[in-house]
């Protein structure tokens, strides 16, 4: 498999630096100055080095926060109820889970650990004497900015009120600072970090290392990450909660830059045809960053992506020789109709690229010592009145590099060649694409110009081989959006951010559950007001009593 040695070689060598400065693997408070070592940052190839090292605090938020805070949350998914044991995932999807959940408390430490880097980096970086190379300096501040204001962006839609640390500060400190509220954690932080890294960062192709090497494709943040990630931003404060009127128009500016950036260099970003969107989740040099604004990097050998073992049921030899967990995360059934349908007649007949056998695995046959995957149906209510059969236990594959979708694609590699073991996979997480920003982007329009946002549906789902859809009105026109929006994004950790923007996250469970008829281990009374947060971990309440004031809900 082609790998990209020296952005994985400088990774890890950030990446323990990192870890040897680190005094705690587990830490009860926000962690404070994780760089500790006053020595570093003393040249240039140091400060890249940082830098990198706060990219090696991303590796979990795969499983910890896209997979099991967003995607099992959502309505794109349907995690089997466990009513007499306990796994963690189930326990969010089934919103049981209380603040004494590990997840939680992990993904506030991943995202504090950025944190505390980023402001290492940016408190020591501008001291160090860059020579007559000020554009590096400025590129690793940039860098620095994006991932503090993305930090802090996450941590305020998962958590809302949370503390701001702008600066590095003794643990005693740390443990006297009251939260923010959402708002200003956004407004304050998140926004302003972002505008300083679009005013600092170059476009990708002007990227280089200390040496004045391009780093181009290594999927490090540049200023039209930072643009479309500002775009989605401001996209939050527009919906619920915030429901900042004025954020429309900011959003706006943003995500046409990006768009305009794209149409101006040769449709960056656009996968041309299906086959191309289908290739762009392979574990190859030739796909790694090719179609996505931003993506958390994975490599095997030790810094794959961990998700993957945590997506589906486990799968037989002809797919992988890696064992998957096992998890029961389904497709629900609402969004697998959507790749069921048929597109077409007769000999043209076919159905959304995107999904089957691609994006979606219905099952699978016998093979030695592993029986068939046996798949169940249930009914569905279509709202033109009529009822189907539709498939309820279909596993997510979007991800999965698996041996058969390989010889589909008549790509030549072995995804699992350096495997260190089972969470090792060296495949992309993309946390911003072009068709994302365009969807928001389209989601503007339908308002004023319900035209031009369907001309962005349709061109997404042309490529798929899907049927143009016409809206009659903006109310239609949105529809299309969001149900685009659903099926293009699944499985990257989009949806339940989606919906709760939208104010839709509460309607949309209770309508799942009773799509379900709710089995043993639901209950539609656990889905309470606020509960569009995700509690304040258990440990972060303990660190000093009456602190923190807990999210209402719990």
């Amino acid at each position: 498999m082609k790998k990209i040695l020296s952005n994985k070689k400088l990774l890890f060598f950030g990446v323990m630096i990192l870890m040897m400065a680190s005094c705690k693997k587990e830490l009860n408070v926000p962690p404070s100055d994780l760089l500790g070592s006053e020595g570093f940052y003393q040249t240039p190839a140091q400060c890249e080095q940082g830098i990198i090292g706060i990219y090696g605090n991303l590796r979990n938020l795969s499983s910890d926060e896209y997979l099991y805070m967003s995607e099992a949350r959502s309505d794109n998914a349907w995690v089997t109820p466990i009513s007499n044991g306990l796994r963690e995932y189930v326990e969010i999807a089934t919103f049981r889970a209380g603040n004494d959940i590990s997840t939680f408390n992990n993904i506030w430490n991943e995202w504090y650990r950025v944190i505390f880097n980023a402001n290492g980096a940016l408190a020591r970086i501008p001291d160090c004497d860059f020579g007559t190379n000020e554009l590096l300096k400025k590129q690793l501040l940039g860098e620095a900015h994006f991932l503090r204001g993305w930090a802090y962006f996450e941590l305020a839609r998962l958590f809302g009120n949370v503390p701001l640390i702008d600066k590095q500060m003794l643990p005693a400190e740390v443990n006297t600072v009251p939260q923010s509220s959402a708002s200003d954690i956004i407004n304050k932080i998140a926004i302003p970090d972002l505008k300083s890294a679009i005013d600092q960062l170059p476009v990708a192709d002007q990227m280089v290392d200390n040496t004045g090497k391009t780093i181009a494709k290594s999927g490090r943040a540049d200023k039209i990450a930072a643009q479309a990630m500002l775009g989605r931003v401001y996209m939050t404060l527009a919906g619920f909660p915030f429901n900042d009127n004025s954020a429309v128009s900011e959003a706006e500016t943003q995500l046409k830059a990006v768009i305009d950036y794209s149409n101006a260099n040769g449709n960056k970003y656009w996968a041309p045809d299906s086959t191309e969107w289908r290739k762009q989740f392979m574990p190859t040099g030739d796909y790694y960053n090719k179609y996505s604004i931003f993506a958390i990097q994975y490599r095997t050998g030790g810094s794959g992506n961990p998700a993957i073992f945590n997506f589906s049921p486990a799968l037989p030899p002809t797919y992988t020789d890696q064992r998957i967990f096992g998890n029961s995360i389904f497709v629900e059934k609402t969004l697998m109709y959507q790749f069921d349908r048929v597109y077409g007649t007769g000999a043209s007949a076919h159905h959304d690229a995107r999904g089957l056998g691609y994006s979606v695995l219905t099952g699978f046959d016998a093979e030695k010592n592993f029986p068939a995957y046996t798949q169940t149906t249930d009914t569905l209510h279509l709202p033109d009145g009529s009822v189907v059969d539709e498939l309820t236990s279909s596993m997510f594959y979007k991800f999965m590099p698996s041996k058969r979708k390989i010889a589909a694609l008549g790509m030549s590699l072995d995804a699992e060649a350096e495997m260190k073991d089972h969470d090792d996979w060296g495949v992309n997480l993309p946390i911003i694409r072009l068709e994302d920003v365009m969807l928001m982007y389209a989601e503007i329009l339908s308002k004023a110009n319900p035209a031009g946002a369907m001309a962005i549906v349709n061109k997404i789902r042309q490529r798929a081989g899907c049927s143009v859809e016409t809206a009659s009105s903006s109310a239609q026109a949105l529809q299309y959006v969001k149900e685009e929006r659903r099926i293009e994004l699944m499985g990257e950790g989009v949806r339940w951010f989606d919906l709760v923007r939208w104010n839709e996250w509460k309607s949309a469970t209770i309508e799942k559950f009773n799509r379900y008829n709710n089995p043993d281990g639901t209950d539609i009374a656990n889905v309470r007001d606020g509960r569009y947060l995700y509690p304040i971990p258990l440990s972060q309440m303990q660190v000093k009593p009456g602190l923190y004031t807990q999210n209402t809900g719990y």
